[in-house]
């Protein structure tokens, strides 16, 4: 581990990705595993055949990432195993075996077919570490933890990188600590959270398994703070095993490097209890939104033997809390499976959530006798107790629901084109559901908040690992020489589209405007004499601070200031509206283009039709402006879009935007 820590200082969490938006506001652009149907999904054989000839070997590889983030699974099927038979880049092909597997076992519930596309891409170069990673979480899903655990030891062997490694060792942690967990919790669900035997912890988990998994999920967190899968899992590892070290270890990493060091609010108290060890720490869990862990801390054994639930009020109503919302968890995620094959039935989970809410209500404690239940009285208790933030409603089309719980509440005035909003601004942990799209997504994006009139609400976990990323982008030499391969490949393909289809999805416009806004970044910090830990530090907090700054305040305020002026628009003007101030406003405008130049543009979604509108507003300024703009007039204009300054940028999307200018769109 100590060799690990001095050869990569800073390694991510596996699926790291891009900060973009998508469906609901801010989307968190990963390369995962994803979902497909049963049937015949395995291809015959993965067989490179000739690379096409329309100019970009990987054009079924962009209708595939266009079909998927639309929700379009057969679609993306038959562009994923078209990618299989003709794609030449290794990374498409090994995407596409994990996905179409993902696909069979997630949402077909087929997980004969997935190990079919599993099995196969193990055996190949390309696919042998991918296709154990995934085979571990699809085990872990159905309860084969031995299996799990093997499949995630054969990844550390095949793991090419130490961030693949530490992935697959994760993965490999998940599957030792996941069964111990649910173990306690049904001990501690049984007979009203007192567990059995006479109020003393049941969990048969082997207690060496459980420290080998708490020892090395303490090494990848003491070599890569901030990184959230491992810092949560030795959290809950931590409670497990009754190791209070290896909690505040956890939780350090998990809060402090993504919020800052100063935590106000919902995380000062929990943070003071778990720095000097008074009051009660399940108390200090559940107030850092951790609720899983502390109800396995406070069903665990106490002085004596006997378990906190079963000696104090609250300790049982943490437990019954944990356990409704592990409820909540898999009813919704169920319905969102359904949904995802046209069979959601929006009454039927409805119903099975307020059973789960009528279960808990009893549980709570109550100064007197205990009220009579309804869904509002509900949602204002736990909001109260828990600080849970619940939102039922549509997203793009689809019935959902966005569940989290505060670690972040203030007021913030946002400010645009003389006007203003202001607002409350919301962060939210301990996430239960995060709508439809994000689980559909699986990884490769999920909605990062939402805003109104009164609140604007960021998804925490959508941005905390995000500046560790990008550092690691900019500063891994393998990493920066494959974008650079990758980019120039794709700038060759994006000409000759751009002269059939003047405003499309360009990747290597996404890809050099994401690069380039770091660099800027980058350099200007050097410029500035910072160097070596105290640079990564500044950058990471600088980037953080820019994307929250476009994609909250500035995207999710102009909904509010939008939502303030009393007109009716329909959601691709307020999103396209939305879109422009978060270029307009940025700090850093290259980044802010993440999640307009997305693969989603001229879709039928409010994003993709508002995407199309901005980047045709561009092209038109471009053009109008060409004489005096660093670019080529005789080329499509929007691949050159990178070549423009962070001036002409903002001056770009201002002059579309109808609050700035009389004419707009």
């Amino acid at each position: 581990a100590q060799a690990d820590c001095m050869s990569d200082s800073r390694s991510q969490a596996v699926a790291a990705g891009r900060l973009g938006l998508a469906g609901l506001a801010i989307a968190v652009m990963v390369i995962v595993a994803a979902a497909a149907p049963a049937g015949s999904i395995a291809p015959a054989g993965f067989v490179a055949s000739p690379a096409p000839t329309d100019g970009r070997q990987s054009g079924s590889y962009d209708r595939a990432q266009a079909a998927f983030m639309s929700h379009d699974f057969p679609a993306a099927e038959s562009a994923y195993r078209q990618v299989l038979a003709d794609d030449t880049v290794e990374a498409h092909k090994s995407e596409a075996a994990v996905t179409l597997a993902a696909i069979a076992w997630r949402v077909r519930q087929d997980t004969a077919a997935a190990a079919r596309v599993l099995t196969e891409a193990a055996g190949t170069s390309w696919g042998r570490y991918a296709a154990r990673v995934e085979r571990s979480r699809m085990l872990r899903s159905v309860g084969d933890y031995p299996g799990a655990r093997a499949a995630a030891a054969e990844a550390v062997s095949a793991a090419a990188t130490p961030v693949e490694r530490d992935e697959a060792r994760v993965a490999w942690a998940q599957a030792a600590i996941l069964p111990a967990l649910d173990a306690r919790l049904r001990a501690g669900s049984q007979a009203g959270a007192a567990a059995t035997s006479g109020g003393r912890s049941v969990d048969p988990t082997d207690p060496a398994l459980l420290r080998e998994a708490v020892a090395r999920l303490d090494s990848l967190v003491r070599c890569g703070p901030g990184r959230l899968d491992p810092a949560r899992l030795l959290v809950v590892g931590g409670a497990l095993a009754g190791d209070h070290s290896a909690i505040a270890d956890g939780w350090r990493s998990y809060y402090l490097v993504g919020t800052g060091d100063t935590l106000q609010g919902p995380l000062a108290a929990p943070r003071r209890a778990l720095r000097t060890g008074d009051g009660s720490l399940a108390r200090a869990l559940a107030q850092s939104r951790l609720f899983d862990a502390a109800a396995a801390l406070a069903i665990g054994p106490g002085p004596g033997g006997a378990t906190l639930a079963a000696r104090d009020a609250e300790g049982r109503e943490i437990v019954a809390y944990a356990t409704f919302l592990d409820t909540v968890t898999r009813l919704t995620d169920e319905y969102y499976r359904t949904t995802a094959l046209g069979q959601g039935d929006t009454t039927v989970w409805m119903t099975g959530l307020d059973s789960a809410g009528r279960a808990l209500w009893p549980a709570l404690r109550w100064s007197g006798s205990t009220p009579s239940f309804t869904r509002e009285r509900l949602g204002r208790e736990i909001d109260h107790r828990f600080g849970a933030v619940v939102n039922f409603g549509s997203t793009a089309g689809y019935s959902d629901l966005h569940m989290g719980h505060r670690v972040v509440d203030e007021r913030r005035t946002v400010r645009q084109y003389g006007r203003a909003a202001t607002v409350r601004f919301v962060a939210l942990d301990g996430i239960v559901s995060n709508g439809f799209q994000s689980w559909a997504w699986d990884g490769r994006a999920q909605h990062g908040g939402w805003g109104s009139k009164a609140m604007i609400v960021q998804i925490r976990t959508g941005y905390a690992e995000s500046p560790l990323h990008a550092w690691r982008e900019i500063t891994d030499t393998a990493r920066v020489r494959r974008q650079a391969e990758r980019i120039a490949e794709d700038s060759a393909a994006d000409l000759i589209l751009g002269r059939r289809k003047p405003v499309a999805y360009f990747p290597s416009v996404a890809e050099r405007l994401e690069r380039d806004g770091r660099l800027e970044l980058l350099d200007s910090l050097r410029r500035a004499g910072l160097a070596g830990r105290e640079l990564e530090a500044a950058f990471e907090r600088e980037i953080g601070d820019a994307v929250v700054e476009y994609s909250i305040f500035a995207h999710e305020g102009r909904h509010a200031i939008d939502d303030g002026l009393g007109a009716k628009m329909k959601a691709p003007e307020l999103e396209y509206r939305a879109k422009l101030s978060q270029v307009a406003f940025a700090r850093l405008p290259r980044l802010a283009f993440d999640g307009i130049m997305s693969p989603n543009v001229g879709d039928d979604t409010p994003h993709g039709i508002a995407n199309r509108w901005m980047l045709e507003g561009i092209e038109r300024w471009m053009r109008r402006h060409a004489t005096r703009l660093p670019v080529d007039s005789s080329a499509p204009f929007l691949p050159q879009l990178p070549r423009l300054d962070d001036a002409s940028l903002r001056a770009a999307a201002a002059s579309l935007d109808p609050l700035a200018s009389p004419k707009g769109r």
